[in-house]
C-alpha cells in the first residue's frame, strides 16, 4: 500500500560531518604522494621554455619518483607536508558541511515540499564552500611551501618542521597574519570550479550510462573517470596559478619569476611555456581527482545506503 513504507530519510548534522571528515582523511592519505609529485612538477616547470622541457628533470612524474628514491628519500618523503594537507582538507570539509547542513535544516522546514530548489542549494553550497576555502587557505599555503621546499637549492629552502611551524614563521617573517592568506582568492576559485566541473559531468555521464546499459557495476567507475577528466581540464590551470603564487618568496631576487597579480601569472605562464605550462602535473593531478572522488563516493554511498536500509526504506528508494 502507498503508506506501508517510509518515504523519506536524510542524514543528521552529526552523521554528515561525522562521515565526511573521516572519509576526507582517508582520501587525503592515499592521494598525498600524487599531490607531492604534482606540486614538484609545477615548481620545476616554472619559466622553462618548451625546448627545455625534455631536458628538465622532474617534468615526468616517474622521474620525480625515481629522483627522490635515488637520493635516499623513501615513501615517507612523499608525506612531507601531509599534516598541512590534512588540516586543510578536514577543516574545509568540516566547515563547509557543518554550515551547509545547519543552514539547510533551518531553512528547509518552512519551504513548500520540505526542500530547497536546486538554485537555492547551489547558492548555499557555493557560499559556505567559499567561506570554508578562505578560512583553510593558510594550511594550503603551508602545504605548497613544504612540498616545494625540497625542490629548491639548499640556500633557498625554508625547512619548515610542520604545518604550524610554517604558519608561525610566515606570520613572523612575512608581515603578520595577512601573509597567511596569500593566494586565498585562487584557492577559493579553484575549489568552486572543482565542485562544478566534477559533480556536473559525473551526474550527466552516470545518467547516460544508466539509460544505455542499465544498472551495472561499472557505471560509477566510468562516470568518475569521465568527470575526473573534465575536473582536471578546467581546474589544473587554476591549480598551477595557485602553486606559483603560494610558493613565491617576498624577496623578488629569490624567485625564478615574479608576478604582479593573478592576470600576470596567466600571461607569464603562456609567454614562457604556452598552454603546456597550465597543465604541468596533469597525470598525478588526474589520479588525485579520480582516487579522491572514487573513495569519497564509494565510502559515503556505502554507509548512507546502510543507514537508509536501517531506517526502513525499500530497495528501490535507495
Amino acid at each position: 500500500m502507498l503508506g506501508s513504507y517510509k518515504r523519506y530519510w536524510e542524514p543528521s548534522l552529526t552523521e554528515v560531518v561525522g562521515l565526511s571528515v573521516p572519509v576526507g582523511a582517508i582520501a587525503t592519505f592515499f592521494t598525498q604522494p600524487l599531490e607531492f609529485v604534482k606540486t614538484r612538477i609545477q615548481v620545476r616547470t616554472e619559466g622553462i621554455g618548451l625546448r627545455q622541457l625534455k631536458n628538465e628533470l622532474g617534468v615526468n612524474p616517474w622521474r620525480i619518483f625515481r629522483e627522490i628514491h635515488e637520493t635516499g628519500g623513501g615513501l615517507s618523503h612523499f608525506y612531507y607536508g601531509f599534516d598541512a594537507a590534512l588540516y586543510s582538507r578536514l577543516g574545509y570539509l568540516f566547515i563547509r558541511n557543518f554550515l551547509y547542513k545547519a543552514i539547510y535544516d533551518q531553512v528547509k522546514p518552512v519551504k513548500p515540499f520540505n526542500d530547497l530548489t536546486l538554485r537555492e542549494k547551489a547558492v548555499l553550497s557555493g557560499s559556505v564552500g567559499a567561506f570554508a576555502a578562505f578560512v583553510t587557505s593558510p594550511f594550503e599555503l603551508a602545504q605548497v611551501r613544504m612540498i616545494a621546499d625540497g625542490g629548491l637549492p639548499q640556500s633557498l629552502r625554508r625547512n619548515y618542521k610542520s604545518a604550524f611551524d610554517a604558519i608561525n614563521r610566515i606570520q613572523v617573517e612575512e608581515g603578520g597574519s595577512r601573509a597567511l592568506f596569500r593566494g586565498a582568492f585562487a584557492h577559493v576559485v579553484k575549489l568552486a570550479a572543482l565542485n562544478v566541473s566534477l559533480t556536473g559531468p559525473y551526474d550527466y555521464m552516470k545518467e547516460k550510462i544508466w539509460l544505455v546499459f542499465g544498472d551495472f557495476g561499472f557505471n560509477h567507475f566510468l562516470a568518475l573517470t569521465w568527470a575526473s577528466f573534465w575536473a582536471t581540464l578546467f581546474t589544473l590551470p587554476l591549480d598551477n596559478v595557485q602553486t606559483r603564487v603560494l610558493k613565491a618568496f617576498p624577496d623578488p631576487s629569490k624567485n625564478r619569476l615574479n608576478y604582479q597579480n593573478y592576470l600576470d601569472v596567466f600571461k607569464q605562464i603562456y609567454f614562457y611555456e604556452r598552454v603546456h605550462g597550465f597543465y604541468a602535473g596533469a597525470l598525478p593531478y588526474y589520479g588525485k581527482m579520480f582516487i579522491t572522488a572514487w573513495l569519497t563516493c564509494t565510502l559515503v554511498n556505502g554507509v548512507m545506503d546502510s543507514q537508509k536500509k536501517a531506517a526502513g526504506l525499500e530497495e528501490w528508494q535507495i
